[in-house]
């Protein structure tokens, strides 16, 4: 019984395996599969487009044949899209292939008061080597509004709080249709750094602007520039575009700025049957960097000398090394970095005889 049953089981995978075949399957056109993620920046003129370079064809196969990347710009006119750039589209696995794709183009010949358009909208094709496509790539809109001119030099000036930034600057003549505003952003970065910061910015004018940059640490090297910027608005559309970047000028924050003298000097001597000592007490000072004082002591005649071991913490100070006689006392304010303010206007105090 049971030979019986693994008789007929070999018949049906038997009766299974010699099945009719079906139809065959067409023979894949390696259709690259369309970019997905191109991105826009404009600087200045210059638009830099970026995307992800495809690996694979529509049909999930890996490219075996080397194509090509069309970069076309339209510009939303009864005209097609036109050609402004081509890149290889190499196969997957050649070595040395880029995982990213950049290409840039100009809107110089775009950019002036007679144009009758205020957008551009880029699109890459990705094509196998016969030509084919499977379809464009994502969509991105890039304004053509103007930008200001960046300034053509700037200056940066370091004072006890921070550093100063001035440059010229002037009006911007509106060129679109496009809503605009207008400003200067400051941008500041350690020098061998590639990050940067915005410290700040700074509405256009007929005068020379100034910026106050007081989120600095000392002793450091910075770079500094300015950068124009365009912000636009289009009904339901809006964007910021950047203008081309100012000359570079650097600062060392180099910390030789002394603290304020401290006020308000007083003495008093006490020691009625102990031993005498004179009290001092002044206004505190109150620089961000401050590390302490310093006590001057001297007689009538004699030049000033320091007579605290080791820096004062707190706006007061005991002398008990005083024998009687007239005194004369200053006192200094000393930052972090060692710099000394220069001395309190004296006062005095007579340490009598017992």
């Amino acid at each position: 019984m049971r030979f019986a049953s693994f008789l007929v089981c070999l018949l049906v995978a038997g009766l299974a395996g010699c099945a009719v075949p079906g139809a065959p399957m067409a023979p894949s056109l390696g259709l690259p599969k369309p970019v997905a993620d191109l991105k826009a920046v404009r600087k200045g003129n210059t638009v830099t487009l970026t995307w992800t370079v495809p690996e694979k064809t529509t049909d999930g196969e890996l490219l075996r044949k080397p194509g090509k990347m069309v970069v076309f710009r339209d510009a939303l006119t009864s005209a097609p899209a036109q050609p402004v750039s081509e890149l290889p589209l190499e196969p997957t696995l050649k070595d040395a292939r880029p995982e990213r794709a950049t290409s840039q183009d100009s809107l110089s010949n775009l950019l002036g008061p007679q144009r009758a358009f205020d957008f551009v909208v880029y699109s890459v094709v990705s094509q196998n080597y016969l030509g084919k496509s499977a379809g464009p790539s994502n969509q991105v809109t890039v304004a053509l509004i103007a930008t200001m001119a960046p300034p053509s030099v700037a200056q940066a000036t370091l004072g006890p709080q921070g550093v100063t930034i001035s440059f010229p600057m002037e009006l911007p003549a509106p060129e679109s249709k496009l809503g605009a505003q207008y400003f200067y952003r400051i941008m500041r970065r350690v020098e061998g750094s590639a990050q940067a910061v915005a410290a700040g910015q700074v509405r256009p004018g007929n005068r020379p602007a100034t910026f106050f940059d007081s989120d600095i640490e000392w002793e450091q090297h910075y770079e500094y520039w300015v950068t124009p910027v365009t912000l636009w608005q289009s009904q339901n559309k809006y964007g910021e575009v950047e203008g081309d970047d100012s000359p570079k000028v650097a600062v060392f924050t180099h910390d030789t700025f002394p603290p304020a003298a401290p006020q308000s000097l007083q003495a008093v001597f006490s020691g009625v049957g102990q031993k005498p000592f004179v009290d001092l007490t002044w206004s505190p000072n109150t620089e961000p960097d401050l590390a302490g004082y310093n006590v001057y002591r001297y007689p009538p005649g004699q030049p000033p000398v320091k007579v605290n071991a080791d820096l004062v913490k707190a706006p007061s100070w005991r002398d008990t090394g005083v024998q009687p006689g007239k005194y004369f006392y200053m006192v200094t304010a000393v930052d972090l970095r060692g710099n000394e303010s220069a001395k309190s206007e004296a006062t005095s105090e007579t340490v009598p005889k017992e």
